[in-house]
């Protein structure tokens, strides 16, 4: 009689899927490069991609793309925000984004949330920095000081990968959900990166084409994607990859919130393909 577990059993059977899983490839021509995150949000929108992929922490990315290094980036959101006028079309139907908890961005605080006196803040993507600006400052009438990540603080701003490796470790201890606290004060999902494209116009029409059928395709498939039952969960519940007129609302509303802390000078007007 076997003694492993029904999760042991579920985990080898979701290997075996794994190594199955062949969805069709799309390839993007080798002149465009591209680029993304790496982290596991990320995987729906890249896997299915032939082509290959330079994987960059958030902000080295963006620096990437606008240096003309890349042509097409997962940037997040304040990239294209921050831009100059007309550098970037954004590509439509697909981004990462959340409805509700996102589990991998958050601030991880100690006592009460009011106290809040100092924030250690990951440079590593400023969409979520200006996400716990606005949560802080403009939800929570708070007017902390933002520090370095190595110095002490009262509250720390956690991203992607390392940020649910911590959540996991420490499940007690006192987290923000970033994502969550926007969906109550806004009733809008959130949106942190969007495919952005440095392309003439004839090749972005079609290398946005490639992306969203690649996207989609591996959105449908996260399951397969996924290498536990948790991953299965956290794409699946907490992530949303759709780029709708919902999401676009949320762009406008998160831009002009960052216009009222004079941290955009103007809410900017995508181009969207």
């Amino acid at each position: 009689m076997s003694t492993l577990s029904p999760l042991h059993h579920q985990n080898a059977e979701n290997a075996l899927v794994r190594e199955r899983f062949s969805p069709p490839l799309v390839t993007i021509p080798t002149d465009v490069r591209v680029g993304s995150v790496p982290y596991l949000n990320a995987k729906p929108l890249t896997r299915c991609l032939a082509s290959p992929v330079t994987l960059l922490e958030p902000s080295r990315l963006a620096a990437d793309l606008r240096a003309g290094h890349l042509e097409a980036a997962l940037v997040p959101l304040m990239e294209v925000l921050e831009a100059p006028a007309m550098m970037y079309r954004v590509v439509n139907g697909v981004a990462i984004g959340t409805r509700r908890t996102v589990y991998s961005v958050y601030l991880n605080y100690t006592g009460a949330l009011g106290n809040i006196q100092t924030v250690a803040l990951d440079p590593a993507s400023k969409t979520s920095v200006e996400l716990t600006r606005i949560v802080l400052e403009k939800f929570h009438r708070l007017k902390p000081r933002y520090v370095s990540p190595d110095q002490p603080a009262d509250a720390q701003l956690l991203i992607g990968d390392p940020a649910i490796l911590h959540r996991q470790a420490n499940p007690d201890q006192k987290y923000l959900d970033l994502g969550e606290a926007w969906r109550e004060q806004t009733q809008l999902p959130f949106v942190f990166a969007v495919w952005a494209l440095r392309l003439p116009l004839w090749q972005s029409f079609w290398t946005a084409q490639k992306l969203r059928q690649a996207g989609r395709t591996g959105v449908a498939n996260a399951n397969f994607i996924a290498k536990s039952v948790f991953e299965r969960k956290y794409l699946n519940e907490h992530l949303c990859y759709e780029l709708g007129e919902p999401q676009k609302q949320a762009i406008t509303k998160f831009a002009s919130l960052l216009v009222e802390l004079e941290r955009l000078p103007r809410v900017p007007k995508l181009r969207f393909i």
